[in-house]
C-alpha cells in the first residue's frame, strides 16, 4: 500500500534536476519510510509517495540553493561517522566512537561536519563552525574577549571574498556567551558521557587564592578514556568558595558527582595534597561512597575510597623542605631578592626550581661577590645601612655559604630531582609508585646509614634501622655529600667543618624520619600494584596479588568474575606477546642499547584488542580492573598545573570574570588538549557542537533569568524577613510600652491603695472623735479612692489582655 512505501537504495543512484547523483544528498531516515536530506539538514516521509516525494523536495528553490552552497563550497560534511576514524586514520585498532550531542546518551557515532566527503556546510552552518573555531582559540591562546571586537571586520579584510568572513559578526559579547554556555557547555557534557563509559574513576582536587581573594576550588577526573584508549587526567569544573572549611569543600564535591550522575560507588581515589582540611573532606567523602557501595552490593564491609597516601609530591616536597636547618634555604632566598633582577629567584614555595637557581648562583658567585660587595657601596654609600645588603653581605664573606650551596644542589640532582620530576608526568605511573618510593627512602639511608645494614633489605627491614644510633652512621668521611662539596670544604676551618658535617647528619636523619612517617613504603595495596608491570607478567607474585587486589573492589568485581579473572590471567600469562607493544630499544652513538618503554596505559590498550580465533575478545574482565586501577592517581601534578593555566587565564584586569565564563574557557581549553593535541584546527567539528553553539544565546538567557529569579526571590525573602523583623520590632515595642503602661498602672494602683487606706484611717479617728468635719473629708477622700481603683483595675485588666494577644504574635 502507498502509505507503507519504504526507501529504496536504488534512489541514490538516480540523478536529480541538476544532473548530479543523489547519493551526493540522499540517505535512509531513522524509519523505513523517510529519507533525510543532509543538504537541507532535514528528514521527510516518503511512505505515501515513494521516489515522488524524494523528486518533489529535490525540485524545491530552498533544496537548489543548499545545493548550490554545496557545490560552490568544495567542503563536505558526513553522514554518522565514527569519531575514531577522524581523530587518526592509522589508529585503526581504535574502536571507540563519540556521541557529541547534549544531552548526555550513549548514542555511538556522531556527525563530523569537517572532515568527510559528502556534502558541505550550508552557509550558516559554516559561520557557525568559524564562530567555534574562534572561540576555541581563545580560549586556547588566551585571548580576551575584547580582543574580539574588530575581529570580524579584520576576517572580511583578510580574506575579501570570502562570503563567511564576511558574514561573520561575532564580537567580545557574543563570543562571552558562546564560550560559556556553548563551546563550554558542550565538552563538559562529552566529558561527563566519557567517564560515564568508564568502570571507575579518581577525582582530583585542590584549592588556591585568585585575584578578588576568593579561594578556587578545582576539580579533575582521572579516568581510562575509551575515545583516547588510554588513561587521561581531564579539567572538570571550578567552584568558587568563600571560606573553604571541609564541610563546604565536601558538599560541593558531592552535590556535583550527584548534579553530573556520576556513580559514588566507581570512585576509588580521591586525589589531594596533605592539608588537614583534605584530610577532613576525605573522610567526609569515604563515608558517602562506602554507603553508595553497601547499596550496590549489599555488602556491609565495604572498603570505601582506596587508601594510598597524600600526593607524593608534596610528601617529598615537605622531606627536601628539611634542608632549611640552619636556614640552609632560606640563604638561597635572601641572595636571590638580590640577584633577582638578572637572575630567576627563588622562593621556597616554588621548591622544584630551586636546582636552576643554585646552579645559577654558584656559576655566578665571583660577580655577585664583586656586584654587592664592591659595586653596589661604590654607586651608593647609603646601601651600607640597607637591612637586606647586610644580610646578603653577611653571607656572601663566609666560606661556608659556597659549601651549603654545592650540598644542597648535591641533595637536590641526586635524590630528589628525579622523583619530582617523574612525578609531574601525566602518563599513569601508579604501578610504579611504590618502587619509586622506595628507591628515594633507601637512597636517603645510602647517604649516611652504614652499607652492611642496608645491602639486600626490603623496604620494611630498612625502616627497622633505628637513625639516631651513632652506631649505625657512616664516618664523617664517608658521608654522601658530593664531589664538589668535598673539595671546597677542604678550605674550610676545622671546628666549621665539624659544625657543617653534623649538620649534614642532621639533614638526612630529619629527612629520613619524614619519608618514614609519610612515603607509602609499607602501602600493601600500592606494593600489589607491580604485577600489571609487563615485566611481571610471568612473576610467581603476581598471579597472588591480582586476585588480592581484585577481592578488595568488590563494587566492581562480582564472585563470578573474580573467577573469570583468574582464567583470563593464565591466557595472558601464556599470550605471546610482542617487545614492542610495552618498550622500544634502539642505540645511542656508542653500541650501548637504549630501552625506552612505552606508557603503561598504551601496552594494555594492545592487550584488551587480542582477539580469539573466531574474532571475539578475549579479555572481559581483567580490562575491567586493570582500567580501574590505572585510573588511581600518583599524584596531584595535574591540579597543580591547571593552577598555573589559571593564573594565565584570571589575571588583574579580567578579575570580574564570571564563574561560567572560567568554566567555560577551562573546558575549552582542556578539549582542544583531549581532542586536537592542543591544535584548534583538528578538533573534530559535529553536529552537537553546532547546535550547541547555537543555543548558546537562549541557554545564557535562560541562565540568566534563572539568576534573576534566584535574585529576585533573593530579595523578596529578604524584604519579607525585613518586613517581619520590623513587624516583630514593632510588636516588642508595643510590648514594651504596654509593660511601661502596666508597672505605671500598678504603681497608681498602690498610690490609690494607699489613699483608700489613710481615707479609712482617717475616718475612724474622725469617728473616735467625733469629728463631723473629718468625717466628711474622709468619706470625700475614700470615695476618690474607690473610683481610682475601679478604674485602675479596668486599665490594668485591658492592658493585661493586650499584652497576651501581643505575646500570641510574637509566638507566631
Amino acid at each position: 500500500m502507498p502509505k507503507y512505501t519504504s526507501f529504496s537504495s536504488k534512489w541514490l543512484h538516480k540523478v536529480d534536476s541538476t544532473g548530479k547523483p543523489c547519493s551526493v544528498w540522499l540517505r535512509q531516515g531513522k524509519e523505513k519510510s523517510t529519507f533525510i536530506c543532509t543538504v537541507c539538514n532535514i528528514e521527510l516521509s516518503c511512505a505515501n509517495g515513494g521516489w515522488t516525494n524524494v523528486k518533489n523536495h529535490f525540485e524545491r528553490p530552498k533544496h537548489l540553493q543548499c545545493l548550490k552552497d554545496v557545490l560552490e563550497s568544495g567542503q563536505l560534511v558526513a553522514s554518522t561517522v565514527t569519531l575514531s576514524s577522524t581523530r587518526n586514520n592509522t589508529a585503526s585498532n581504535q574502536s571507540y566512537t563519540s556521541s557529541f550531542s547534549s544531552p548526555i546518551t550513549n548514542n555511538p557515532s556522531f556527525m563530523v561536519l569537517n572532515n568527510s566527503t559528502d556534502r558541505a556546510l550550508t552557509h550558516e552552518e559554516k559561520i557557525t563552525r568559524a564562530e567555534c573555531y574562534w572561540a576555541m582559540a581563545t580560549a586556547q591562546l588566551g585571548f580576551s574577549y575584547d580582543s574580539s571586537q574588530n575581529i570580524p571586520e579584520l576576517f572580511a579584510s583578510m580574506f575579501p571574498d570570502s562570503k563567511v568572513a564576511a558574514d561573520y559578526a561575532m564580537k567580545d559579547r557574543k563570543l562571552s556567551y558562546v564560550v560559556s554556555h556553548g563551546t563550554g557547555y558542550f565538552f563538559i557534557r562529552e566529558l561527563i558521557k566519557d567517564v560515564l563509559k568508564a568502570p571507575a574513576y579518581s577525582l582530583l582536587f585542590d584549592e588556591t587564592t585568585i585575584v578578588g581573594v576568593r579561594k578556587q576550588l578545582d576539580l579533575h577526573i582521572r579516568y581510562w578514556s575509551e575515545y583516547q584508549q588510554g588513561v587521561v587526567t581531564r579539567y572538570w569544573k571550578s567552584i568558587m568558595l568563600g571560606h573553604a572549611t571541609a564541610d563546604i569543600i565536601s558538599h560541593h564535591l558531592l552535590d556535583s558527582l550527584k548534579y553530573e550522575g556520576l556513580d559514588l560507588s566507581k570512585l576509588l581515589h580521591l586525589g589531594r595534597d596533605n592539608p588537614n582540611v583534605n584530610k577532613a573532606v576525605e573522610a567526609m567523602i569515604e563515608k558517602e561512597v562506602r554507603s553508595a557501595q553497601e547499596k550496590k552490593t549489599g555488602n556491609s564491609s565495604s572498603n570505601g575510597l582506596l587508601s594510598i597516601g597524600p600526593c607524593p609530591l608534596h610528601i617529598i616536597h615537605n622531606a627536601f623542605k628539611r634542608v632549611r636547618r640552619e636556614d640552609y634555604l632560606k640563604v638561597v632566598e635572601t641572595i636571590g631578592v638580590g640577584v633577582g633582577r638578572f637572575m630567576k629567584r627563588f622562593v621556597i614555595t616554588r621548591w622544584i626550581e630551586v636546582g636552576s637557581v643554585i646552579e645559577r648562583i654558584i656559576d655566578q658567585w665571583p660577580i655577585l661577590i664583586e656586584y654587592f660587595l664592591v659595586y653596589l657601596p661604590k654607586i651608593d654609600k647609603k646601601i651600607i645601612n640597607n637591612d637586606t645588603w647586610k644580610r646578603i653581605q653577611i653571607q656572601l664573606e663566609q666560606k661556608k655559604t659556597l659549601v651549603r650551596f654545592h650540598f644542597i644542589l648535591y641533595v637536590y640532582r641526586h635524590i630528589f630531582s628525579k622523583p619530582l620530576t617523574w612525578l609531574q608526568q601525566k602518563q599513569p605511573f601508579i604501578h610504579l609508585l611504590f618502587e619509586e618510593c622506595s628507591n628515594l627512602f633507601r637512597n636517603i639511608l645510602i647517604s649516611f646509614i652504614k652499607d652492611d645494614l642496608l645491602t639486600n633489605k626490603t623496604v620494611k627491614q630498612l625502616l627497622s634501622i633505628s637513625f639516631d644510633s651513632q652506631a649505625n652512621e657512616k664516618p664523617d668521611s664517608k658521608l654522601e655529600i658530593g664531589e664538589i662539596t668535598c673539595n671546597e670544604l677542604q678550605e674550610m676551618p676545622t671546628n666549621e667543618k665539624i659544625k657543617f658535617m653534623q649538620d649534614v647528619r642532621d639533614i638526612y636523619k630529619t629527612i629520613a624520619r619524614e619519608l618514614t612517617r609519610t612515603l607509602p613504603v609499607t602501602n600493601n595495596f600500592l606494593q600489589n600494584l607491580q604485577f600489571m608491570h609487563p615485566l611481571q607478567r610471568h612473576h610467581e607474585s603476581s598471579s597472588k596479588s591480582l586476585m588480592i587486589i581484585a577481592r578488595d573492589l568488590p563494587q566492581l568485581l562480582s564472585d563470578d568474575d573474580l573467577d573469570y579473572l583468574n582464567g583470563e590471567w593464565r591466557l595472558y600469562e601464556n599470550e605471546t606477546i610482542p617487545e614492542e607493544w610495552y618498550q622500544q630499544k634502539t642505540t645511542s652513538g656508542g653500541s650501548d642499547e637504549v630501552i625506552k618503554y612505552h606508557p603503561i596505559d598504551n601496552y594494555w590498550k594492545h592487550v584488551f584488542a587480542i582477539k580469539t580465533s573466531s574474532g571475539i575478545v578475549k579479555f572481559i574482565v581483567l580490562p575491567k580492573l586493570i582500567k580501574s586501577l590505572l585510573s588511581l592517581s600518583h599524584g596531584n601534578a595535574d591540579v597543580e598545573r591547571g593552577f598555573s593555566e589559571n593564573a594565565a587565564l584570571i589575571t588583574d584586569d579580567r578579575s570580574s570574570l564570571s564563574d561560567i565564563s572560567i568554566n567555560g574557557l577551562r573546558a575549552t581549553k582542556d578539549a582542544v588538549k583531549f581532542y586536537g593535541q592542543g591544535k584548534v584546527h583538528e578538533v573534530p567539528i559535529c553536529k552537537g557542537l553546532l547546535d550547541n553553539v547555537k543555543e548558546a544565546h537562549s541557554r545564557c538567557q535562560v541562565d540568566q533569568e534563572r539568576k534573576q529569579r534566584i535574585l529576585k526571590e533573593k530579595e523578596a525573602i529578604e524584604a519579607a524577613a525585613k518586613l517581619t523583623k520590623n513587624k516583630e520590632l514593632i510588636l516588642v515595642e508595643k510590648e514594651q510600652n504596654l509593660i511601661d503602661q502596666h508597672k505605671i498602672l500598678q504603681e497608681d494602683l498602690e498610690n490609690a491603695s494607699k489613699m483608700l487606706n489613710e481615707g479609712n484611717s482617717r475616718l475612724e479617728a474622725a469617728v473616735a472623735t467625733k469629728n463631723f468635719a473629718g468625717v466628711e473629708m474622709a468619706q470625700l477622700l475614700i470615695g476618690g479612692a474607690k473610683k481610682k481603683l475601679d478604674v485602675l483595675k479596668t486599665q490594668l485588666g485591658d492592658n493585661t489582655d493586650q499584652m497576651n494577644q501581643l505575646r500570641k504574635k510574637l509566638k507566631k
